[in-house]
């Protein structure tokens, strides 16, 4: 069976737009309907680097699509240099997923699932907690943090970070106070030693007092999954890697907890056992754990 790729545009309501790859089996596609009576699509939200390059577990959409569930990119103004130039403020990413969703139905799909890695998971979560839809099949989390502004500063104090995340804290309050909105609400910072042990960029972190304020601060609950799946009535998945060097992997319980505890009975939670946070060399079994929960769900 043939993957077809299509490049399209989306455009949010607010004026931004972003790329999105489309990628079908159309033979798969049809054989699925037939067998659900549904005509089911997936939305994939990439992490903070996302593009069609890193960020959006590539390994994961031409496999679905032969399994019958088409899957649609998205890229959102928290990836790329979102963070650089200001645009990657966590809430109005939503925007962007919506476009995604509403071409979607344009195209005559009846049935959405939601599907996020990293921070895409947890922007994922936000918007199904925002949105209830009878369209919404479900939600799947791949590396989901317990919030990212969590996460971050686990990070920080796990590495060292220079600064520290409670010297950011008082540095971006003291120069924008509580308006993002503030002219010094644009200025670049660095965290060196934020994702690993190094000064080198790889290990480093770059935002503008506002995008980090936004996303990584300690008033930015919408960042903050452990905030937002309480509110998630659909069916969700969380797959998490029992290696991942980013998102500890009880975070993936504790999201599970919050969910059912809120009333949720379709919670879900699969281990990759060895699987690092970019799921490299556990793609099989990560994929299979998708599959099989959307060949019960979509």
């Amino acid at each position: 069976m043939a993957v077809h790729r299509q490049l399209v545009t989306l455009t949010a309501e607010d004026g931004e737009t972003h790329d999105a790859l489309l990628e079908i089996d159309e033979r798969a596609a049809r054989q699925r309907e037939r067998v659900s009576g549904r005509r089911t699509a997936v939305v994939h939200v990439h992490g903070i680097m996302g593009n069609f390059l890193v960020g959006t577990l590539r390994f994961l959409p031409a496999p679905l699509a032969r399994a019958g569930f088409p899957v649609l990119t998205c890229e959102t103004r928290m990836g790329n240099v979102g963070q650089l130039f200001g645009s990657a403020i966590f809430d109005d990413a939503i925007r962007d997923i919506e476009a995604g969703v509403a071409w979607l139905r344009f195209q005559g799909y009846d049935s959405v699932v939601l599907s996020g890695y990293s921070s895409g998971a947890t922007l994922a979560t936000r918007y199904a907690a925002t949105h209830t839809a009878p369209d919404l099949r479900g939600l799947v989390c791949l590396g989901n943090p317990w919030g990212l502004p969590q996460s971050l500063e686990r990070r920080a104090r796990r590495w060292g970070a220079r600064p520290p995340y409670d010297e950011i804290v008082a540095k971006v309050r003291s120069a924008i106070g509580h308006d993002p909105d503030d002219e010094a609400a644009d200025r670049l910072f660095v965290i060196e030693r934020s994702r690993g042990a190094t000064e080198q960029p790889r290990d480093s972190e770059v935002y503008t007092y506002r995008t980090w304020w936004t996303s990584r601060g300690p008033n930015a609950t919408a960042a903050m999954s452990f905030r937002q799946i309480g509110q998630v009535w659909a069916p969700i998945l969380l797959v998490q890697g029992t290696a991942d060097e980013v998102v500890e992997p009880d975070e993936a319980w504790a999201l599970a907890d919050v969910a059912r505890q809120a009333g949720n009975p379709d919670v879900r939670v699969v281990p990759i056992a060895g699987g690092t946070h970019s799921f490299a060399g556990r793609e099989i079994p990560t994929l299979e754990a998708v599959t099989r929960w959307l060949r019960e769900k979509g």
